[in-house]
């Protein structure tokens, strides 16, 4: 199977040893969206911070992989980011200074799919992993070999290609034995050693395309692959150019990255097989049962001596009749155990989507499908929401622990957890609502992201973007029904899907121009071009 046509692409690692107040990956391992209390960040703090400096990038240059804050072993901490145009840079956090910058690759032109949505051309669009220990940052390329496929040079759809780089921080340079070609080699299997994986999906959904699920040794650099639509029964065709020929199912989550528990690994899957059949199966499935095709699901995997494999699912009992509304916008959660549980389920997950509901799961026992009473869902929870979601959900794991949720067109809102049981014959809700924004965030706003200060109560902050207002802070424990806002310096909107990343004592967020903007408390405003 190829990858050629296929991106966003969301990493973990499973070994991270950093500074306290490093961001070297995409949130938290779990997905949490509580980043930790060493940031030296807390309300009075925030209520001084000014702009400190913003960067200008090149036109038609985008950054939806979010940047990334390392403290080098030289001790100076660092952002590192990279974007749409294959181009990857080392900033001062302090000063805004570029120290290095490499484009690695050119480009795909995006021309050649008939779809310029997102930018001008694709390159890097996933969130990079840094390896602390050695200064080093991995990341996926999209790139293209002229007529490496069929005649046309670079813009036929089937010249593009996938690198996996690794380079290191201090100069950029490459990794001894990387970059790897990743398209069209024969998938392999070593489950030892440190694993990066990254979820594939469709851009625009066009051409042939198939959801893939990554698996990088980086110390062998063995590839596993582990496709959602497999078997005799899955949609896949040999014709690029057919609508879904690949059968889909891809793995997106709205730039939400994969979850993990640091053993196996969470994702959802959007529209795929037998998404919109009428005469697909509704008998019950277990969870753990083989399944060659998933769609509108969220999933469960290990790798182990045999491979990538399947350990559990959950796919909602009404996925044929949402009209395309499918699971697969939001990611999955995976909440602090010590305190979101209950007397049955000893590990709980969150995942949010664009049929506005919000879905609590144990992740001992995931649900399956259709396997609760009358054919419904097994789940925890069902809650309904006033709006689909883009992303997934920010947690506060203290002060008794709080849920936040940003759908579209309606408030940010925090919900409070009730450890009570619940039954099927008598549910009793274990998240309900405590406080919601004054403001309502506009379609496709960002993932919500809190930090405090070492978990002092009155500490948390829940950090949220919005695509034409900027940046927002709320304290993170409602008052009177109210999520209380903290006065931020005003930015000109941001990434879609978007979330802020943060160092010591500031934060970093992409605006709506493209810019690189640090906010924090004191310092004169620097401004850079590239």
């Amino acid at each position: 199977m190829k990858v050629n046509h296929l991106l966003h692409a969301y990493f973990l690692v499973n070994h991270v040893n950093s500074a306290p107040s490093d961001s070297p990956h995409d949130a938290d391992l779990a997905q949490s969206g509580y980043v930790g209390g060493h940031h030296n960040i807390e309300p009075e703090t925030v209520s001084r911070f000014q702009h400190l400096w913003n960067i200008t990038f090149n036109p038609d240059e985008k950054h939806y992989a979010r940047p990334l804050v390392h403290t080098l072993l030289s001790g100076k901490q660092i952002v590192f980011t990279a974007s749409t145009e294959n181009i990857v840079r080392t900033i001062d956090a302090v000063t805004g200074e570029i120290i290095y910058e490499r484009q690695v690759a050119p480009p795909w032109p995006m021309a050649g799919a008939n779809c310029e949505l997102l930018s001008k051309n694709l390159g890097i669009m996933g969130t990079p992993v840094i390896y602390p220990e050695y200064d080093v940052a991995f990341f996926f390329v999209k790139s293209y070999i002229e007529d490496y496929r069929v005649p046309g040079g670079a813009a036929s759809p089937l010249n593009g290609v996938y690198y996996f780089y690794a380079v290191y921080l201090e100069g950029l340079g490459d990794v001894y034995k990387y970059p790897l070609l990743i398209d069209d080699i024969p998938a392999d299997n070593d489950p030892l050693g440190d694993i990066i994986y990254a979820g594939f999906g469709g851009l625009c959904d066009a051409f042939n395309y198939t959801g893939t699920l990554v698996a990088i040794n980086i110390n062998t650099r063995w590839i596993n692959r582990w496709s959602t639509q497999g078997g005799p029964a899955s949609a896949w065709t040999d014709d690029w150019t057919k609508w879904h020929g690949g059968g889909a199912g891809g793995i997106w989550q709205s730039g939400m990255g994969l979850a993990s528990d640091g053993q196996d690994v969470f994702f959802s899957v959007d529209n795929g097989g037998g998404s919109l059949d009428a005469n697909a199966s509704s008998s019950p499935i277990p969870g753990r049962s083989h399944q060659d095709i998933l769609s509108e699901s969220v999933v469960r995997i290990s790798l182990n001596d045999m491979g990538v494999q399947l350990q559990d699912f959950f796919r909602p009992h009404d996925y044929q009749s949402d009209a395309g509304q499918d699971i697969g916008s939001g990611g999955v959660s995976l909440l602090d155990s010590s305190v979101f549980n209950t007397s049955t389920a000893a590990s709980i997950g969150l995942t949010t989507s664009r049929n506005s509901k919000m879905y609590v799961l144990d992740l001992g026992n995931m649900g399956g499908y259709r396997t609760g009473k009358n054919g419904t869902d097994n789940v925890l929870q069902t809650v309904y929401l006033p709006g689909e979601v883009f992303g997934g959900i920010g947690t506060y794991p203290f002060e008794g622990g709080y849920i936040y949720v940003n759908p579209s067109n309606a408030p940010l809102t925090a919900y409070h957890w009730d450890p009570s049981f619940s039954t099927l014959d008598s549910p009793a809700p274990h998240l309900s609502i405590i406080g919601k924004s004054s403001a309502s965030n506009l379609h496709r706003g960002g993932i919500p992201t809190v930090t405090s200060h070492d978990g002092k109560p009155g500490s948390g902050i829940v950090w949220v973007t919005d695509v034409e207002k900027g940046l927002f802070a709320y304290k993170a424990s409602p008052v009177n029904g109210s999520l209380v806002n903290i006065a931020l310096p005003k930015i000109e909107g941001a990434v879609r899907y978007g979330r802020p990343v943060f160092g010591n004592g500031k934060v970093y967020v992409v605006d709506g121009r493209g810019r690189l903007v640090a906010l924090g408390a004191g310092g004169n405003e620097r401004i850079a071009h590239t």
